[in-house]
């Protein structure tokens, strides 16, 4: 992969790339329009002498990307016109590739027809996620060069048919305003042109190659992250107290320098496509002539299509398992999840790092994972519990070697864990409550509390809370005027 360090347009970002000898840069015509006004002809070899390979960005991301454009339809085709005509063209023989001016507010068709002057070999067709996958390939099929925008991957994940474009085409495949580096590791990149080499002088942020790995820190964590990598930062020929002072000059040497290690990572682990030569394979087929076709005969109504009913299945992934009880008896269809095969090592994303990847072939790896008990569903719960564990130690081992500096990575993952052992306590907790109802009438009632509770428990429903008089139970009764005799008798 080719990484072409942007923002050339500025001379300051422009001679620190020259000075540190990173010869593959990119120059946005929409942020040098905001520079010049272009009374002279603008003469890329003046500017960047002979080592320099120029890729030329039209910027109409940034056009694309306001809501509301203060340009109208005949000042954008102005400058599509100096775009192609004075400055592309002049500086053709010097440009290594130029991305095609796809302003969406002048629509499809124009987009299409401004591609007819275009140069095959060294223009970048852009695609446009609302195409879907079959526009990419479509593209891929009638051009040889196809960038692909980061808010464009984001939008719609095509990692996987990246890979196989990559493959199976001699399309070169280039990144444009790349900000991801998880972007460049899986994607099969001819080359990738970025602006966060910047970033450090921009907005404080801090980007270091240290562990075999690109770390970057937004600005609040710039003093934890500059003291936690000094040694890697020194180490590497740098000065690194002018880093910690947040020199902007060694802050963005050391920036280009850890893209760099970045990218021959990456090319060191043949995550990369290879240099495809210019060729003419891609060339649009030269049209022949075609008999005319008769006239079609007009039929009143609608004529039915006819549609080939196939049995139905169930989804990739899914099935209906028949139950066997333990007598040996069926029971009743369950559904599960079952391995689809149908991922193959040509279109999945990590066939260039995974070592079982062969071509022509069904993945090798399955996941026997099934949860319809209890107790699966503890054995589930208890081994991402050890995966949390082991992310978790093998980050406090990555502290150690860093110095012992606090990682806040990993002050995260220990709070996910303790979120996870909580949730998994909970769910090992036993419990057990009854509810019961029952409703009687008079001695009925103490007669079912006694069969229930034992007898003991049925004469203390019978008795009453308190002592009552012979006279309150009178009145109680209504008995008010009633004498009370005594018995005298023997």
């Amino acid at each position: 992969m080719k990484l072409y360090l942007a923002g050339t347009e500025i001379p300051a970002y422009r001679s620190l790339l020259a000075q540190e000898g990173h010869t593959t840069v990119a120059l946005s015509y929409w942020g040098l329009r905001r520079r010049t006004k272009f009374t002279k002809p603008y003469d890329l070899a003046a500017k960047f002498g002979d080592e320099a390979e120029i890729l030329v960005d039209s910027g109409c991301h940034s056009i694309n990307t306001k809501p509301n454009s203060d340009l109208s339809d005949a000042e954008l085709k102005d400058i599509a016109e100096h775009y192609y005509e004075a400055f592309v063209a002049l500086n053709l023989e010097r440009l290594a590739y130029y991305v095609e001016f796809d302003a969406h507010q002048l629509g499809n068709d124009w987009i299409t027809q401004q591609r007819e002057r275009l140069d095959r070999d060294k223009a970048i067709v852009v695609w446009r996620p609302e195409t879907g996958r079959e526009g990419l390939e479509q593209l891929c099929q009638h051009w040889p060069n196809i960038g692909l925008t980061q808010a464009g991957i984001d939008r719609l994940d095509v990692a996987h048919l990246l890979a196989h474009l990559s493959r199976t085409t001699n399309t070169r495949l280039f990144g444009l305003g790349m900000t991801k580096t998880a972007a460049l590791e899986h994607g099969l990149w001819y080359g990738a042109a970025s602006t966060s080499w910047i970033s450090p002088s921009q907005f404080g942020d801090t980007i270091v190659w240290a562990g075999k790995e690109l770390h970057r820190y937004p600005r609040r964590y710039k003093d934890m992250a500059r003291s936690r990598h000094k040694h890697a930062i020194a180490d590497a020929g740098f000065d690194a107290d002018a880093v910690l002072a947040d020199d902007p000059t060694e802050v963005l040497r050391v920036s280009i320098w850890s893209w760099r290690q970045f990218t021959e990572h990456i090319n060191a682990r043949g995550v990369t496509a290879d240099a495809k030569p210019h060729t003419a394979e891609n060339a649009d087929p030269t049209s022949e002539a075609v008999d005319r076709l008769p006239e079609p005969a007009r039929h009143a109504g609608v004529t039915p299509v006819p549609v080939e009913q196939r049995e139905k299945r169930p989804f990739p992934g899914l099935a209906l398992v028949q139950d066997t009880a333990e007598d040996g008896t069926l029971g009743r269809p369950v559904l599960k999840t079952v391995d689809p095969g149908v991922r193959t090592c040509d279109r999945c994303y990590l066939s260039s790092s995974c070592p079982a990847s062969q071509p022509n072939t069904a993945c090798a790896f399955s996941l026997p994972v099934e949860i319809r008990t209890k107790d699966q569903r503890a054995d589930v719960a208890a081994a991402l519990l050890e995966m949390q564990a082991g992310r978790v130690f093998s980050l406090r081992f990555a502290e150690e070697l860093e110095g012992g500096i606090t990682n806040p990575v990993l002050s995260g993952e220990l709070d996910r864990f303790n979120k996870m052992l909580k949730t998994v306590e909970d769910m090992a907790e036993n419990s057990f409550s009854v509810k019961i109802t029952a409703t009687q009438k008079g001695a009925a009632e103490t007669g079912l509390i006694s069969r229930l509770f034992g007898r003991d428990e049925g004469e203390q429903a019978r008795a009453l809370p308190e002592p009552v008089t012979v006279e309150r139970a009178a009145i109680e009764t209504g008995f008010v005027d009633a004498e009370v005799i005594e018995d005298k008798a023997a």
